[in-house]
């Protein structure tokens, strides 16, 4: 019996590992599984694996896996806490919070901030975590957040509420973000003409028929996209994405709004080909630089050699641009 509620819980973890729903198992695995499972060890071992009880494991397995990381966080004299806010597919903002104790790191907790995403908002959850779970701020030595503004705010921010708690904390702003910030300290002519390009994909994205309509065209032409993307300020890769997608798709959507007779959209396009290549330079450096700063195993040792690496690049660029 130990090893068919052991398969069971197998089952269910390969499933929330795959991040299917836990419904895959009686619409997919168990109709090719339980003739199988019945002929070898019977029918009682084959209801082992329902719909609720894989959603009941996964649960189980998912609140094991919590208990151990908090486990750890304990037996480590010190950690750190790092947070990002996120929003869904559905919209609903979610709050994820990392742990880093002496030996390693470890996802900590995901929660739904379910009405404003203020400071406060946030405090409160990962307070409320830490008294369900004996975490103590005192060990507690550093925290490191995005660049949301309920997170980085001076007088009432998060980092801030966390300091009344922990008064030895050390602050960090991740420095990703940071990067992304020089994206915004552009020429008021080229931030004009950033903007009005925006104009020109809100325009089409923002509308369901000029979606459909837009795509068509672009595969009529042959085209090798055939859908723009929307931009935000939130996501640090939006931009240089955005941008490079109007680049490649520049010519279609000058003969989309010609058929349109949207002029002013038009002249935008017309009066930046230049500026837009230029830009689509500018954030596609820093994207690729914001990638490398990513990934497993990565530390302050080898950021710092690729951002000198980056550095002795724009010296080369900017000699180069002013000997033409």
């Amino acid at each position: 019996d130990s090893n068919a509620v052991r398969a069971s819980y197998i089952v269910a973890y390969k499933v929330a590992q795959a991040r299917k729903p836990h419904t895959t198992v009686e619409q997919l695995v168990l109709p090719c599984a339980k003739e199988m499972v019945r002929l070898v060890l019977g029918m009682e071992v084959a209801r082992k694996v329902s719909n609720d009880t894989v959603s009941r494991r996964i649960n189980e397995i998912s609140q094991n896996i919590s208990e151990q990381v908090v486990d750890e966080i304990k037996k480590s004299p010190l950690f750190a806490i790092q947070l990002d806010e996120s929003t869904d597919v559905a919209l609903c903002s979610q709050l994820l919070v990392f742990a880093w104790g002496v030996f390693k790191d470890e996802f900590l907790f995901c929660k739904t901030l379910n009405s404003t995403t203020k400071a406060q908002d946030v405090m409160e959850i990962v307070n409320n975590f830490f008294e369900v779970h004996g975490l103590d701020w005192v060990n507690l030595v550093c925290v490191t957040t995005d660049g949301a503004p309920a997170i980085l705010g001076s007088r009432s921010g998060f980092q801030t509420l966390v300091k009344q708690c922990a008064p030895m904390v050390t602050r960090v702003h991740c420095f990703i973000h940071r990067e992304a910030l020089a994206s915004k300290t552009l020429t008021d002519q080229l931030n004009a003409i950033f903007k009005g390009l925006m104009k020109v994909v809100n325009h089409i994205e923002s509308s369901a028929l000029n979606t459909r309509l837009f795509k068509r065209f672009c595969l009529d032409m042959g085209s090798d996209f055939d859908v723009l993307l929307f931009y935000t300020s939130v996501w640090w890769l939006s931009a240089g994405n955005v941008l490079n997608r109007v680049f490649q798709l520049r010519e279609e959507l000058d003969l989309f709004l010609q058929a349109q007779r949207k002029e002013e959209f038009q002249n935008v396009l017309k009066q930046s080909n230049l500026e837009l290549a230029y830009l689509v330079d500018i954030f596609g450096i820093l994207n690729k630089l914001n990638l490398q700063l990513q990934g497993k195993g990565e530390n302050l040792f080898s950021h710092q050699s690729i951002i000198k690496a980056f550095l002795d690049k724009l010296e080369l660029w900017i000699v180069r641009v002013e000997g033409n």
